[in-house]
């Protein structure tokens, strides 16, 4: 019987633990929820208390070579809307007030979020490119305007004093089909031309996620910390070639032309100057272009959207007289004492082509041809020449082809073979050796980029070494050989000297007056039409070598800018001028 009443004891006991234990278990649950997380759990309330939002990444800053910022981000907004958080007393006309968005177009974006599974809880945009100041505004409002958010966008702001416009490029808003293929959030904006686009993966960073709290009545409470925020991660910076200084330089000298200006290290193939006009602005297209700027822009006659520089065809004029000079040096059909009778016309068969100096320029050798720029020498030249060496030649040069640039698009330019002669001259009797002439002065069917021709000038810069042209200064240096014998470099060197430095040459224009630098060039007038009143356009190509063999080669054309000796050279001569004085600082 003690053992029995005993052990009944013991299981009470054991029994009186047990809920004794468990009681004070639940209290302390109870403790635990309703006080210590008691803040926690008021605020998430369920699913419905957190927004999830989209962190957009700032985009890498653009530099030029001397790290000055081109490129720099803006701080602008999207506004957006969650229809499940508005309220009945929505102020419409102080949003309206300040952005311009009416309640219709708020009441047909609600419309349509309700037509989405969870639509009402999704945010959906009202507006892009919303002002740090606006939006301070707007948030002054918030007990009234529940249901608003905002959202950071990537948006540029330019800081240089150089244009620009064709080397740097603009966003625009992504399409469907590049949100579908490229991961890519609706709204996000995407570099469309320019290195923007070309180093766009690079330039736009990853995405972040954040998540906002909102209380019981709609309003915005601040950031909900969770384990799934994600903290967006800023592109890439990227450093360009581009000498600020330069740039600004040339375009306030070539602001009042049309055509483009390179200017280049012919050494290493970086691009320190690039322009084309008529150009664009840029601050444009900071925030939404409209639609009317933007179709007034593509249908704009002068094609400001056109970067001429690797985009645009031109008849080279006697700037190609340079290629076959070098193709009847090399295969030693010539050499510098070979001369020609210029009395100012060549007639071949029953046609008459003229000297651009009608009295002719008595006998001249090669190096006087390339310094006047005789027609006729090149005219008798053209004879001697087989016509596949001369295409072989003027492609080996570039010329037919895209350079490579990291910007596109590049136009390839034409360079004529015989099955486009054959072709083209089809219905027209067939091809002689008479419309060869007009290509070996750089007119009929041949035409070129001015980024092509700044290859040209940089292999004989160079004795043959030609570096592709870039913009990004870390990009590898990639280069080719022409390899000539070195005799044929310093013969076209030695002309090129003398266009620029000798009475009489046609790029006497260029010459350098200061003692710190000694300029090359060639000219070229192309004709745009045979028996036409448009003036021709006006071309210089050369390189400037300063004491310290330091190179800067330069390409500047003109379109309908008349004779390349005038203007084009003048416009040569002011930036090498401007480049020997920062040189020498």
């Amino acid at each position: 019987m003690n053992f029995a009443k005993s052990d009944k004891i013991f299981r009470r006991q054991i029994l009186y633990i047990f809920y004794l234990g468990l009681s004070i278990l639940i209290l302390y649950r109870y403790f635990f929820l309703q006080v210590i997380e008691n803040e926690k759990f008021e605020k998430k309330a369920g699913n419905n208390s957190l927004r999830k939002i989209i962190l957009y990444p700032p985009r890498g800053i653009i530099y030029d070579r001397n790290y000055l910022p081109l490129v720099d981000n803006n701080p602008l907004y999207q506004m957006k809307i969650i229809s499940k958080d508005m309220q009945e007393n929505f102020d419409f006309k102080t949003l309206e007030k300040h952005t311009g968005v009416n309640k219709s177009y708020i009441d047909s974006v609600i419309a349509g979020s309700k037509k989405i599974p969870g639509g009402q809880f999704k945010p959906f945009l009202l507006k892009n490119y919303i002002s740090i100041n606006t939006k301070s505004i707007l948030e002054e409002y918030k007990l009234d305007l529940k249901g608003l958010y905002f959202s950071q966008l990537p948006a540029r702001i330019y800081t240089s004093d150089c244009d620009l416009s064709h080397v740097l490029g603009f966003l625009k808003k992504v399409n469907k089909n590049f949100i579908e293929n490229n991961n890519y959030h609706p709204d996000d904006v995407i570099g469309y031309t320019g290195v923007e686009k070309q180093y766009e993966k690079n330039l736009h960073g990853s995405y972040g996620i954040d998540y906002l709290l909102v209380d019981r009545l709609g309003v915005v409470q601040g950031n909900f910390k969770t384990d799934n925020d994600i903290s967006p991660i800023q592109g890439d910076d990227l450093v360009l070639t581009i000498d600020s200084k330069i740039q600004s330089f040339s375009e306030k000298v070539f602001k009042d032309f049309k055509g483009s200006v390179l200017v280049m290290n012919p050494e290493n193939g970086e691009i320190l100057s690039m322009l084309s006009n008529p150009n664009y602005d840029l601050d444009s297209f900071i925030g939404r272009l409209s639609i009317n700027e933007w179709n007034r822009l593509q249908d704009n006659k002068d094609k400001p959207f056109l970067n001429r520089s690797i985009q645009s065809n031109y008849p080279p004029g006697s700037i190609f007289k340079l290629v076959l000079s070098a193709l009847a040096l090399e295969k030693n059909i010539i050499n510098e004492n070979w001369t020609v009778e210029c009395s100012g016309e060549y007639q071949f068969h029953d046609t008459a082509f003229r000297c651009w100096k009608e009295d002719g320029h008595g006998n001249v050798n090669l190096n006087t041809a390339i310094r006047s720029s005789c027609n006729i020498f090149f005219y008798n030249l053209m004879q001697e020449i087989n016509f596949d060496e001369w295409y072989d030649a003027s492609t080996e040069f570039g010329f037919g082809l895209k350079t490579g640039i990291d910007l596109g698009p590049e136009n390839s330019g034409l360079v004529p073979n015989r099955k486009f002669m054959n072709k083209f001259y089809k219905n027209k009797g067939g091809w002689s050796k008479g419309h060869l002439l007009n290509l070996s002065i750089g007119q009929g069917e041949v035409s070129v980029t001015p980024i092509q021709v700044m290859q040209l000038i940089n292999a004989i810069a160079n004795n043959g070494l030609i570096y592709e042209p870039h913009l990004n200064i870390n990009l590898e240096k990639k280069y080719r050989k022409i390899d000539y014998k070195n005799k044929v470099w310093k013969i076209l060197n030695d002309a090129m000297y003398d266009a620029v430095n000798s009475n009489g040459g046609t790029a006497y224009n260029t010459r350098i007056s200061s003692e710190n630098g000694i300029a090359y060039g060639k000219t070229g007038t192309a004709q745009v039409c045979g028996n036409c009143d448009i003036e021709p356009h006006g071309w210089f190509a050369g390189y400037l070598e300063l004491n310290n063999k330091k190179k800067f080669s330069i390409c500047v054309i003109i379109e309908n800018g008349g004779k390349g000796s005038v203007v084009p050279t003048q416009i040569a001569k002011k930036i090498f001028d401007y480049i020997i004085g920062i040189e020498n600082v």
